[in-house]
């Protein structure tokens, strides 16, 4: 009897989709490490080195969206977007945020520094404190909505500019915008018409926001980016603000996505392994390599697309301009020629520092900083304060569709 080829890597590879996407993985750095995916119209790039090689490359790999197959809305819930002024990004067009950033890059440079992060650390600390306070004597809790979503938008209320009285406000709209944008094909068409409904709402608010700060201007990131984006001193225009506030939308997205991905895996993974989660309880010093590992262990960012500008090769592979690829962040932070055991979660490993969880290159994230700040000081603070944090009992965890994993809900008791 002939024994059955398993079907190429392409055919299985399911992009953004797959909660345990590493088999794939795995088996394509191995066969396959660039594979065109019919379903991305994309190549799709596993190994690390390949991966470095783009990222440190913008010239020759320059920023790509996600293909509108898989990022475009239906018709009924475009047609409740349009009852607001302005178009929603669904699927964060890194032009659009990309402009922004040039346009504010100084203060946001300024804002999100390593220098600002150490002057934020008790804030960041109180803030945490303050949300472990609304849950821990009750016994459980749902930590994505009561924690990983909140702390991002808490921390940087002050740094955006938010006032203290809009902050649940934020952070229902960006969850809200986190479910569109979790590549909303993928959503049923009720799903996207209730979302899209709640951001109009929260892009209605963002756009006030835009209108105060043209009035009033303050010492926050929203009053630079008005001046940034629309000079002078009369009112705004509703191109001005459509502008605003798709740059609004897109730069807290960007970094509060990201930021309640890693929250949220990185306590999912301790506790599902369950050894490590006590020797963080134990020694608390390990906390910094622990946070390199979680990150690389799970990337909150499964990747980024980007469009080759001229010929170029990766492992064999010949690609021209106009050519898109799918950079797998994931696939490369589990590369067995670069890490040891790399399917193994330890929080001792040595060799977790040279990761892609924050980026590389000239495009590496501006918030690193205060992403590491506000992991550590969450996980710091539960270890403390609920060391006997464990996973709910017949609650199974899985996470949104889309380029951040991030998960739905993480019920625990203690």
């Amino acid at each position: 009897m002939t024994e059955t080829s398993a079907p190429p890597v392409a055919e299985v590879y399911v992009p953004f989709a797959d909660d345990d996407p590493y088999p794939v993985y795995a088996r394509a750095r191995r066969e396959e490490p660039v594979f065109f995916s019919p379903a991305l119209d994309a190549w799709v790039v596993t190994r690390y080195e390949d991966v470095r090689t783009v990222l440190g490359n913008p010239k020759a790999y320059s920023l790509a969206t996600v293909p509108d197959s898989l990022a475009m809305l239906s018709p009924e819930a475009y047609a409740e977007l349009a009852k607001t002024f302005s178009e929603v990004p669904v699927a964060i067009r890194e032009d659009a945020v990309d402009e922004a950033r040039k346009r504010v890059r100084t203060p946001i440079l300024r804002a999100f520094s390593g220098e600002r992060a150490v002057a934020m650390a008790g804030f960041v600390q109180a803030q945490a404190d303050l949300l472990v306070d609304g849950f821990e004597e009750r016994g459980h809790a749902e930590l994505m909505t009561e924690f990983a979503r909140q702390l991002p938008v808490r921390v940087k209320a002050p740094v955006l500019g938010i006032d203290e009285a809009d902050i649940e406000a934020f952070v229902t709209g960006t969850s809200d915008f986190m479910e569109l944008h979790s590549v909303a094909a993928q959503l049923p068409v009720p799903d996207q018409i209730d979302r899209a409904r709640k951001v109009v709402g929260y892009q209605r608010l963002l756009d006030s926001y835009a209108e105060r700060r043209r009035a009033e201007p303050r010492e926050d990131l929203f009053s630079e980016l008005v001046a940034a984006m629309a000079p002078g001193d009369g009112p705004l225009t509703v191109a001005q603000r459509k502008a605003l506030v798709d740059s609004m939308t897109g730069l807290i997205a960007a970094g509060h996505f990201t930021s309640t991905a890693a929250l949220g895996t990185a306590v999912w993974h301790l506790l599902s392994h369950r050894d490590q989660w006590e020797l963080l309880c134990e020694r608390p010093q390990l906390v910094d390599g622990a946070i390199e590992e979680l990150v690389r262990y799970d990337m909150p960012l499964r990747g980024l697309m980007r469009r080759v500008t001229k010929p170029v090769e990766l492992s064999g592979v010949k690609l021209g301009p106009g050519d898109e690829l799918m950079v797998v962040y994931q696939s490369a932070n589990r590369d067995e020629t670069v890490y040891e055991r790399p399917d193994v979660l330890d929080i001792q490993r040595a060799d977790a520092a040279e990761h892609f969880g924050y980026g590389h290159g000239s495009r590496s994230c501006v918030g690193a900083d205060l992403g590491r700040l506000m992991l550590r000081t969450a996980l710091l603070t539960l270890t403390a304060r609920l060391p006997g944090l464990r996973l709910a009992a017949g609650r199974e965890v899985r996470c949104m569709p889309g380029l951040h994993k991030i998960v739905r809900e993480l019920h625990v008791e203690w």
